[in-house]
């Protein structure tokens, strides 16, 4: 808590580096600028700290506090039943001058997630199917931790950016069974464009990223602990690494980049291409660091957008999607006693694809008391995973449709109010699976009910407010909350949200 305290100190003290500008600035114009979905959706330019620039009219810094609470029924056993958390934020983005612009962040949350069961590891969308799993769990505490920070700078007609962040999360348990998780990830990006025809920009960027985390899973009762599986996806399990495994290592590198081209002055046309490779390595530390298995993901990702102003009304068609495929390798050992393995060989057994595409629309009209936006969308997702020997698959098709509407109205020089109602819905039209039959009762069942929530149809519902306005002491403060409802034909699934803070 006390390195979180003194980066957001840093943070704010970095605000006043132009404070007479910030005092001329608009509070409002920041507010609409922050809640702006034109904004929003032009946001995946900033993947090169290049372009950071331009993004924003307004300097801004804000702090919050937030709280969350979730019930997620409806979810895959390996990330739990729901999670509440707790945290502070701070952010701050300063254009110095004309040619250039710093920003930085910092956060820490702390909370649990409720529930876990089968993956006693963190991070489980990054480092999946391999994960040490049992038929307990139980709720996960956490503490995380993130700070980030960036630079770019105009030399004539070519600018040029540089960003990092670290991010680092302890999660444990206090009863049977009780994992201790360390994770951390440092990544870095540079990146360049330049100015053609003084109408647009074309830009490259650079980025790589190491991620660790270190396991340790440890019993305090004498009168037994459950199996311990060392899973290797859709509820196989390596045999002879399972049993009492305690300790693993995960090492990790990702590395990609990507080429954009948008329009200079109001970046009211843009389309950005990206590719990125993840490889993973899981190491046994008992075993003197014995390599147990490998992932290797590539990604495609993808943006685009027209926009269009007649002076009354502004709005567009925007598009972005992406292609993972993550293949997992399991090497193959020869035991010759207990603690000496020796590898003989090696096989891909394990394949996940997903595909998606969504496509935005965006309306915007009003006038400086009251802003309007409509945001409807459709989108298309296909996932197909399968594991080899035995053979175990799961095959989806979804189309995902709805709408977002947000009211921005403006009272006063210090007080807005930002409403946002957006209704969802989820199809699957084809599914199928094929699972193997697994001696462990406890494991059929856990693929029974995650596929049962992975092939089922639903329609969400979310409303999120907030308030700005301002106290004798506290300038320029704000207050709101986020709800957020998801029906399934089986039960349903519910977040609140809280926050509270300042903006200048």
């Amino acid at each position: 808590m006390k390195h979180f305290l003194s980066i957001s100190t840093l943070l704010i003290s970095l605000s006043g580096i132009k404070l007479q500008a910030q005092v001329n600035d608009s509070i409002i114009g920041k507010i609409r600028e922050e809640y702006s979905y034109e904004r929003l959706i032009k946001n995946s330019i900033t993947a090169n700290p290049a372009s950071r620039p331009g993004a924003r009219k307004y300097s801004i810094t804000t702090f919050n506090v937030l709280t969350e609470n979730s019930n997620t029924p409806q979810q895959i056993q390996q990330k739990g039943k729901g999670k509440n958390l707790w945290g502070a934020e701070a952010q701050t983005l300063q254009i110095i001058d004309d040619k250039t612009t710093v920003w930085g962040d910092a956060s820490y949350t702390q909370g649990k997630n409720k529930r876990m069961v089968w993956n006693e590891n963190a991070d489980y969308d990054l480092i999946y199917p391999y994960v040490a799993a049992d038929s307990v769990g139980g709720d996960m505490k956490f503490e995380s931790y993130r700070f980030s920070g960036g630079y770019s700078k105009k030399i004539n007609v070519y600018t040029i950016g540089i960003m990092g962040s670290y991010h680092a999360t302890l999660s444990y348990r206090d009863i049977d069974p009780r994992p201790k998780n360390t994770a951390a990830d440092f990544s870095l990006a540079l990146g360049a464009n330049k100015l053609m025809f003084k109408k647009f920009k074309i830009g490259i960027y650079l980025d790589a990223e190491k991620y660790t985390q270190k396991h340790y899973l440890s019993f305090v009762s004498n009168q037994g602990y459950p199996m311990i599986y060392n899973m290797s996806g859709l509820g196989n399990y390596n045999e002879l690494l399972s049993g009492k495994l305690r300790q693993a290592y995960y090492e990790g590198w990702s590395y990609g980049g990507g080429l954009q081209i948008f329009e200079a002055d109001h970046r009211n046309w843009y389309l950005n291409i990206g590719l990125k490779k993840f490889n993973l390595d899981k190491l046994l530390t008992e075993y003197s660091d014995l390599n147990a298995s490998k992932i290797d993901e590539q990604q495609f990702t993808f943006s685009a957008g027209k926009f269009f102003d007649s002076g009354k009304i502004f709005w567009g068609i925007s598009a972005e999607g992406n292609s993972i495929e993550r293949k997992g390798t399991e090497n193959l050992f020869l035991n010759e006693n207990s603690r000496n393995y020796i590898q003989i060989g090696s096989a891909e057994k394990y394949n996940h694809k997903i595909n998606n595409i969504t496509f935005r629309g965006l309306v915007q009209t009003g006038n400086e008391a009251s802003k309007f936006s409509f945001v409807p969308f459709f989108g298309w997702i296909q996932e197909k995973e399968k594991y080899s020997s035995p053979i175990s698959r799961i095959e989806l098709s979804k189309l995902i449709y709805g709408a977002d509407y947000q009211w921005l109205k403006t009272f006063s020089s210090s007080q807005a109010l930002s409403f946002l109602l957006g209704v969802s819905a989820n199809k699957v039209y084809q599914k199928d699976r094929q699972f193997n039959i697994s001696a462990k009762p406890s494991i059929n069942d856990m693929l029974q009910e995650n596929y049962a929530f992975q092939s089922s149809d639903f329609w969400r519902a979310k409303l999120d407010i907030h308030f700005h306005f301002s106290f004798p002491v506290v300038k320029n403060a704000f207050a709101g909350g986020k709800i957020m409802y998801t029906n399934f034909n089986n039960g349903s699934n519910v977040l609140f949200a809280a926050t509270i803070g300042s903006i200048f």
